[in-house]
Order: structure tokens, then C-alpha cells, then sequence
């Protein structure tokens, strides 16, 4: 549930990718796409980065193993 927001993000980047992609160069909101694009790699990057150092194994009782944040 907690991550339900930042699954949104990671959605509409994609989208944006997308869109992007079928937008001709020339088109007046081509730049405005690019820049919503950067912008919302660069918050899932900066999110990653927050998490990622974070977390560390947990071996569970039955032996799986299991991230968890730290």
C-alpha cells in the first residue's frame, strides 16, 4: 500500500516515454514531455537511491530470504 504512489509515478513515466516517442520532434509540446520525462526519471532515481542503501537480508524461519529496510 505504500507503494501504490510511487507505482503511479513509475506508470505515468512510462507513459511519457510512450507518448514521446510517437510526439514528432517539431511538435510544440515535445519539449514540455521531455522535461515531465527527466523529471520524473530523476524522482524514481532519487527514491532508488534512498531505498536501496536501506535494506538488508532477513532470513526468515523456513529459510527464505526476504529485503526488508534497515
Amino acid at each position: 500500500l505504500l507503494y501504490k504512489p510511487i507505482d503511479r509515478v513509475t506508470r505515468s513515466t512510462l507513459v511519457l516515454h510512450d507518448l514521446l516517442k510517437h510526439t514528432p520532434a517539431d511538435h510544440p509540446d515535445y519539449p514540455l514531455l521531455q522535461d515531465a520525462l527527466r523529471i520524473s526519471q530523476n524522482f524514481l532515481s532519487s527514491i532508488n537511491e534512498d531505498i536501496d542503501p536501506r535494506r538488508t537480508a532477513v532470513t526468515t524461519p523456513k529459510g527464505e530470504v526476504r529485503q526488508r529496510e534497515g
